[in-house]
């Protein structure tokens, strides 16, 4: 497998396991209420934003083995993209999205461009993140474990109010 495929497989792993992630949400008495739509539609909505690359490659869902958080899952992700990013604009990645996928230079342009839109929506991700989030392996009986973080509102910090 050429360099390009290696990390675009890598990326199309990582959003499978932000989809079970999501799905796993929905399913949880807790996050399947309304208020948590909207965090679970924007989780939704960037790993199907994720699929501007991801299918080329198609996802095999790796095993989870001990805990995987979504703020770690979703780090990663901003790594793996950049990785992306940096192998299209390489020489040996503009030769092999050619090749092997058929990719114009137009292609490329744009997927960069979509890329470096998705590395926002992921910081966007991580900033408003009020919960961790944690995905248990399948022998675990809970596969979401809740832990609250201290963090204060906007008007909290400015009221000085607990």
């Amino acid at each position: 497998m050429a360099q390009l495929t290696e990390t675009i497989q890598v990326l199309s792993n990582s959003q499978a396991l932000l989809k079970e992630f999501a799905r796993q949400m929905e399913q949880d008495g807790k996050y399947g209420k309304e208020e948590y739509q909207e965090k679970v539609n924007d989780l939704r909505d960037y790993a199907n934003g994720l699929a501007i690359v991801t299918y080329l490659v198609p996802a095999k869902l790796p095993e989870v083995s001990g805990e995987v958080s979504l703020m770690q899952l979703l780090r990663d992700q901003v790594g793996q993209i950049g990785n992306v990013i940096q192998e299209l604009q390489s020489d040996s990645g503009i030769e092999e999205a050619e090749v092997s996928f058929d990719l114009k230079e137009s292609d490329l342009r744009r997927m960069i461009s979509s890329l470096k839109g998705m590395i926002e929506m992921n910081n966007l991700l991580r900033l408003e993140e009020e919960v961790q989030l944690v995905l248990k392996a399948p022998e675990d009986n809970e596969k979401l474990v809740r832990e609250k973080t201290e963090k204060k509102g906007f008007f909290q910090k400015l009221f000085g109010r607990d």
